[in-house]
């Protein structure tokens, strides 16, 4: 028996989450996009880019400290932990960096997909 679909999917991704960033920022070049995921484990992701997607999973880098956006972590996720993703904007005197929707996550690679497939 197959579970329920998750809300957010590979294309929510793709496509849904850089179209609401760009819009949300149109008229503000000096805006810091922010977005960030909240877990059904209640952890808060505060992403910095989406690295990888794949059909069941995707791997996101994330700031480990919002304030100094100095360090990163890089986390993987099934798609179905996420249960809210909120897209703020915030003034740059306030936050030196944000999202950034000009990284393109790769797809699923090749070898990632025949690995899939042995362990199943």
């Amino acid at each position: 028996m197959k579970g329920i679909a998750p809300m957010f999917d590979a294309a929510f991704y793709r496509e849904v989450l850089p179209e609401r960033v760009t819009a949300e920022c149109q008229g503000r070049p000096d805006a810091v996009p922010v977005v960030k995921l909240q877990l059904a484990n209640g952890q808060v992701l505060d992403l910095c880019h989406i690295v990888h997607l794949a059909d069941d999973w995707f791997a996101v880098q994330h700031f480990r400290d919002a304030e100094t956006c100095a360090d990163m972590d890089l986390a993987f996720l099934p798609y179905g932990l996420v249960g809210l993703i909120t897209v703020s904007i915030h003034h740059p005197g306030s936050r030196r960096m944000g999202f950034s929707v000009g990284e393109k996550p790769g797809p699923q690679l090749p070898q990632m997909q025949g690995h899939r497939e042995a362990v199943q």
